[in-house]
């Protein structure tokens, strides 16, 4: 393996191998040199780095609370995909999580001919996933965008969209437990309000 050279170091090198070259020429020639390097030289410091002053660290704007949802009727084609978008996300080093939704179910009936007569029924689930970011710089959502286009497969539906609380919502499956409840509780409250219904008739 071969020596491993700072920039600092080969840039001192190259300030005392210039200084030692002036040195041994005329004063005539130190001038003709020193003018040259004026002409091809953007800074004070021949072998430094110059930038303009009032030079600041770009500022991007960000997004907050974007979802990505994405449809589909096949649920592996789907699920891969997300799984797909989940290591793009990490290669990217964004803060994404995949909300898993579940499906919403549709019936889809055919008739005969010239009839009410139903045919054929079908059941049809429509799967969805949602990529979720809270905070996203805008410039690398547009890659990201980029990316999931020119990948998605067939069948698959995306919409980019902000937060929804109904959405919100939907995605938790109630419990059957406290469903039984709150029918309990409702069927008590009706059997209060008729008894007091009762007393006021006598």
């Amino acid at each position: 393996m071969g020596h491993v050279i700072k920039f600092s170091e080969l840039a001192k090198a190259l300030r005392t191998a210039s200084a030692e070259f002036n040195r041994r020429l005329c004063k005539q020639c130190q001038n003709n040199i020193i003018q040259q390097r004026r002409w091809f030289s953007t800074g004070p410091k021949l072998f430094g780095v110059w930038e303009p002053d009032g030079l600041d660290e770009p500022k991007f704007g960000k997004y907050t609370k974007i979802d990505i949802k994405m449809n589909g009727y096949d649920y592996v084609v789907l699920e891969s995909f997300s799984k797909f978008m989940k290591s793009v996300s990490t290669t990217m080093d964004l803060d994404m999580k995949v909300v898993a939704i579940p499906p919403r179910t549709s019936s889809i009936k055919t008739f005969f001919e010239n009839s009410t007569k139903v045919k054929e029924n079908f059941s049809l689930k429509r799967y969805e996933r949602k990529l979720r970011f809270d905070t996203i710089l805008c410039t690398k959502l547009t890659i990201f965008l980029d990316v999931l286009r020119h990948n998605l497969p067939a069948g698959v539906d995306f919409e980019l969209k902000s937060f929804s609380k109904e959405e919100e919502e939907f995605r938790f499956i109630p419990s059957e437990e406290k469903l039984s409840l709150l029918a309990r509780l409702a069927s008590l409250e009706k059997e209060k309000l008729e008894r007091e219904r009762r007393k006021d008739k006598f």
